[in-house]
């Protein structure tokens, strides 16, 4: 089985678990005792990679959450406006200063779907429209008290946060190495563990060794699962769409998370 699944992450993972956890069962045989010392050099040179390096996404997780905080405060200010807009009692007034906080802030459900940058220039531009319709915006009361410019104010501030961000990110990626940059490095340590394995594939089979038959599965366990993981979630991304009438192949479910609107930046 060939390793070349594998990331950068990955191989931080799996040489960990080679000698951390694994390490007496790797002292077993004289392969492996060879090959400690080259294995924890290029160990170090992992470890010592920036964070920012073993992804062209750095900040993805806290860009994501200030994305269902911005996506989410949308999402409000649009419905509520609708239902004042609808409410058959309520003030022409009242009905006026929704209807053009909602095409202001929130004309439609797509503006939402936006990628991270449009939503961040969004709320550049909408700075002065919170100014401009702050008396319309208090003439509408939100449930739990306080009024629409509360939650408008909160909405343009999640996307000056979105804005921050991406910022920081841009300076991650230019001061820091990206995934590209750690191509070499990955490539030589794949092969050093690809080469490691053949050499002990070897000394199990010799006449005489005392090591067991299945030495070499237990020891590149965690190894082989992380690599299969890589390789089934390529295969996934890869497979055509069935034929009209033909059942889709199964997929494995992910794991359960919190509604949000997709990412496209990533």
């Amino acid at each position: 089985m060939t390793l070349r699944n594998l990331t950068i992450g990955d191989l931080k993972l799996a040489l960990r678990d080679l000698l951390d956890e694994r390490v007496e069962e790797l002292r077993l045989s004289a392969t492996g005792r060879l090959y400690e010392p080259r294995l924890r050099a290029r160990q170090k040179e992992i470890d010592a990679i920036p964070d920012a390096a073993g992804t062209q996404a750095p900040l993805a997780r806290e860009l994501s959450e200030a994305d269902v905080r911005h996506d989410g405060l949308g999402a409000a200010i649009f419905f509520l406006c609708k239902a004042v807009e609808a409410h058959p009692s309520l003030t022409t007034e009242v009905k006026a200063a929704a209807a053009a906080a909602q095409q202001a802030f929130v004309p439609g459900l797509d503006v939402l779907r936006a990628p991270y940058a449009d939503e961040a220039s969004a709320a550049l531009d909408n700075r002065p429209e919170l100014t401009r319709l702050k008396a319309e915006l208090k003439a509408v009361a939100t449930p739990g008290g306080g009024s629409l410019h509360e939650w408008v104010k909160a909405f343009v501030a999640a996307g000056d946060e979105i804005d921050k961000l991406l910022r920081r990110r841009a300076t991650l990626l230019a001061t820091g190495e990206n995934a590209a940059a750690t191509g070499p490095l990955r490539g030589a340590a794949v092969g050093l563990l690809g080469r490691f394995r053949e050499a002990l594939r070897d000394e199990i089979q010799e006449e005489g060794s005392k090591l067991p038959a299945d030495h070499e599965a237990r020891l590149f366990a965690y190894v082989d699962k992380l690599n299969a993981d890589r390789e089934r979630a390529a295969r996934g991304r890869a497979a055509p769409a069935p034929a009209p009438g033909e059942p889709a192949a199964p997929v494995e479910p992910a794991p359960a998370e919190p509604v949000a609107v997709a990412d496209p930046d990533l």
